[in-house]
């Protein structure tokens, strides 16, 4: 199922929904769709979900790092990270900030 984060400025972001509510956990929020946040709240969502991905990035980092000395088939796809999952959401949550606006959610 996709999860499709929305804003009353009229911008859009969808997500497979385990990914979407990997999101919404790191916001800090209870993983439940349909759900929203406050114009109040936005910032310190915006916050924890860029706090929570810079912790995984590092601990990637560090598993990366172990990997490196193991032979790894160099032919094999590479996984898309969840920081680059998040961008579109974080865009998002950042035009809400700006136009003083919340952000909710809902399966598609």
């Amino acid at each position: 199922m996709l999860v499709v984060f929305t804003n009353k400025s009229g911008g859009t972001v969808e997500m497979f929904e385990k990914v979407a509510l990997e999101m919404i956990k790191m916001m800090g929020r209870r993983q439940a769709v349909p759900s929203a946040i406050s114009a109040e709240d936005l910032p310190a969502a915006l916050q924890s979900l860029q706090q929570e991905l810079k912790a995984l990035e590092q601990a990637a980092a560090e598993e990366t790092e172990d990997a490196d000395n193991s032979t790894e088939d160099e032919d094999a796809p590479k996984q898309v990270g969840i920081s680059i999952r998040a961008y579109p959401l974080i865009e998002l949550m950042k035009h809400a900030i700006d136009n003083q606006s919340f952000l909710m959610w809902d399966y598609n």
